[in-house]
């Protein structure tokens, strides 16, 4: 599951789902599904956007794309549900998260 984020980034396929998770990593969904809900705690969307917000906030950081570009870039396909998982995750909006950590890096 973390080569599959970190290395092959399979995050950023909007049409990513657990079938096509265990398609890519050869294990079976289920067995995918209770590794996640036991062993981290978490369900396949939560896990799969926690990655994709994880990047939006470097790239929030490091460019000046618009916020909408950045949620189709790590894999939303909309600009709802990005903000929606944005701010579960971070307690924070795109916009006040990039204004906070701009006030922290001065």
């Amino acid at each position: 599951l973390e080569m599959a984020i970190t290395a092959d980034k399979i995050y950023l396929e909007p049409s990513l789902n657990l079938a096509s998770l265990s398609k890519h990593i050869s294990v079976p969904s289920q067995y995918i599904s209770q590794t996640l809900s036991q062993h981290l705690h978490t369900s396949f969307f939560d896990f799969i956007n926690e990655a994709r917000i994880e990047d939006a906030k470097h790239q929030l950081l490091l460019n000046n794309k618009s916020v909408i570009d950045i949620a189709l870039d790590v894999g939303f396909n909309a600009r709802s549900s990005f903000y929606k998982a944005f701010k579960q995750i971070t307690g924070l909006t795109p916009s006040e998260f990039k204004k906070q950590s701009s006030a922290t890096a001065e």
